[in-house]
């Protein structure tokens, strides 16, 4: 695990940015780097079609039936929503996964123009920021590792800002929950996408957090968070 920078709370919360692109998702959880993990929806030959061969049977959830909800979300569902799964069995490494939408969700089409043009912040900021603020305030998870939110290869700066930004927020306004560790992991992030975040520091008493509306449908299985704003 490599560190990036330390983000320095408003309030004196100290939390690591750290990246990691090779490892594997279950090395990380065991070596204390991720307790809890943020995906996008879209399986396959993915961050999530891979770190389900860990996190399946780490929370006791079955894979066929993860890989139709996250389906659902990806390419049906037009609503904004977050996928929060909790441990069905006690021992594993991990205190849950956040599915999010992404790029390729459905969710975000209406965002695209122009197709394959530059992120729509505001969707990838307050995905992150609600994705943080379950896992840290619900889980307690104390290290946080966050897969690419784009399609494959089509990684962007302000993605990783966006996360950042939404980090440096939470952490200004909950220290008592901000987590250690904040890591990007997987494929197709390099270093030079992580470039926005260390101005973060210097900017982060200029802006502050714009609450938006979160309906949480609780199920079975698991949490639904949906997101509107605007």
């Amino acid at each position: 695990m490599n560190t990036l920078c330390v983000l320095q709370g408003a309030q004196g919360s100290r939390t690591l940015v750290n990246y990691d692109f090779t490892t594997r998702y279950e090395a990380l959880a065991r070596d204390g780097h991720a307790d809890a993990l943020i995906f996008a929806s879209e399986d396959g030959f993915t961050p999530l079609g891979l770190g389900k061969r860990f996190f399946c049977p780490d929370l006791g959830v079955p894979a066929r039936e993860l890989s139709e909800v996250a389906a659902q979300n990806c390419a049906q569902r037009e609503q904004i929503t977050l996928i929060a799964i909790a441990p069905r069995r006690q021992g594993g490494l991990l205190r849950g996964v956040v599915l999010c939408p992404g790029e390729g969700s459905a969710s975000y089409a209406r965002f695209a123009t122009p197709r394959y043009g530059r992120p729509y912040r505001d969707f990838y900021y307050n995905v992150t920021y609600e994705a943080i603020k379950y896992a840290c305030t619900r889980w307690r998870a104390r290290n946080i590792a966050i897969s690419h939110l784009s399609q494959s290869g089509r990684f962007h700066e302000d993605i990783a800002t966006c996360n950042s930004e939404a980090l440096a927020h939470f952490c200004d306004e909950n220290p008592a929950n901000a987590p250690e560790s904040f890591a990007f992991v997987g494929c197709c992030m390099t270093v030079a996408h992580l470039a926005g975040i260390q101005r973060l520091n210097a900017e982060g008493s200029k802006t502050r957090h714009h609450a938006i509306r979160v309906d949480t449908e609780s199920g079975d299985q698991y949490d639904f968070l949906h997101l509107s704003w605007g």
